[in-house]
Formats: C-alpha cells, sequence, structure tokens
C-alpha cells in the first residue's frame, strides 16, 4: 500500500499495520463503504473521494495478495459510493468511482481473475445505471468506455473470452435499456454499438 493512502486512513481513523490480515482489510473496506455511501450522500469536503481512493489502494492490495474476498467488497463498495453520489447528482464523484473500478478491473485483467472482474464490471454497471436514471450522459457514456477498456484489455485472454464476452454484453444492454428510458439518446446509440462490438 502506498504511503498516502497510508495517511489517508489515519486521516480517517483507521489504523494501519504493516501487514493487512484478510479479516482486517474486510472490515477496514467494509467502513470506508459504509463511510463513503453516508458522506457521498451530504454535500461534503474531500472526505468521500479519501475513501473512494482508499478503497481502490486496498482493492488493489487485495488482488496482489489474492484475497478474493477482499477484491469483492472493494468492487461493491465502490459500487454503492458511485451509485449513491448519481442519486445526489455529484459528477465528479461518480466520475471517480467509476476511474477506481476501471483501475481495480484493469489489474484484476492482468491477474487473469474472471470472477471478481465479472464482479467489478456489475458495480460499474450499476453505476452507469443509476447515473442514467438521473440524466447524467456523459458518465454513463463513461461507464460504458470504462467497461469497453476492460473488455478491450481482456481480448488478448483465450481462457473465458466467450463468457466474459458474453457477460460484458449483457451488462451493456442493461445500461443501454436504462438509457433508452431515460431519453438519453447519444448514450443509448453508444451502448447499442458497443452491443454489437460484443
Amino acid at each position: 500500500m502506498l504511503l498516502t493512502e497510508e495517511i489517508l486512513l489515519l486521516k480517517l481513523g483507521f489504523e494501519v499495520p504493516q501487514v493487512w490480515e484478510e479479516t482486517q482489510l474486510l472490515r477496514v473496506i467494509d467502513e470506508l463503504g459504509e463511510l463513503g455511501v453516508r458522506l457521498a450522500s451530504q454535500i461534503s469536503d474531500k472526505k468521500p473521494r479519501i475513501a473512494i481512493s482508499c478503497i481502490k489502494s486496498l482493492g488493489m492490495e487485495a488482488v496482489d495478495r489474492n484475497m478474493t474476498e477482499g477484491v469483492l467488497d472493494a468492487a461493491v463498495s465502490l459500487g454503492l459510493i458511485g451509485q449513491e453520489a448519481a442519486r445526489n447528482r455529484d459528477n465528479n464523484l461518480v466520475l471517480e468511482s467509476a476511474l477506481a473500478l476501471r483501475a481495480l478491473g484493469m489489474r484484476l485483467v492482468s491477474n487473469d481473475l474472471l470472477i471478481p472482474l465479472l464482479l467489478v464490471a456489475i458495480s460499474l454497471k450499476e453505476v452507469g445505471k443509476e447515473a442514467a436514471r438521473n440524466r447524467m450522459e456523459k458518465e454513463v457514456i463513461l461507464s460504458q468506455d470504462f467497461l469497453k477498456d476492460i473488455h478491450t484489455l481482456f481480448e488478448g485472454s483465450k481462457d473465458n473470452f466467450e463468457t466474459l464476452n458474453q457477460e460484458f454484453s449483457f451488462l451493456i444492454r442493461d445500461i443501454g435499456k436504462c438509457c433508452k428510458g431515460a431519453g438519453l439518446e447519444k448514450a443509448a446509440i453508444n451502448a447499442r454499438v458497443l452491443f454489437d462490438t460484443f
């Protein structure tokens, strides 16, 4: 874990042991997730961004240590913060959550971990759908593009590619339906184009 994230965790009141055990990691991610959702629902200072940064860093640490539950917790927490931010129409926080999910997905691709990768993609889809419901077209298109980035990076892997292709097409289709229902024409067209490529 980077020193900056350790300092941020200390600022939020968390202890930073040298060696994280999985149970400690899960507890901290859960608490940070709850804190992030709570702060995203308020007009707040930089604390939700700090929570996102720490969760992303802990999620990366979990990927590197092959702690699947920690990765899953991080993905769910980032997704919930992004959805809450979309409900409150906080464009920057939605973007930060989506970027953190994209970074986590990219790290998972490089480690060839399919199941956690699919959960990251589902969390990213849910952020995109909530953004669509709140008519945040730019953020919806970015979430679609981030899904495409993860998918494109995974294309080099022969293992599980068919499964991933099918799952990603379903995720994009779901976002597209939300876009259509919300009258977001550009985002709906973008989803259709992506669906056809998958």
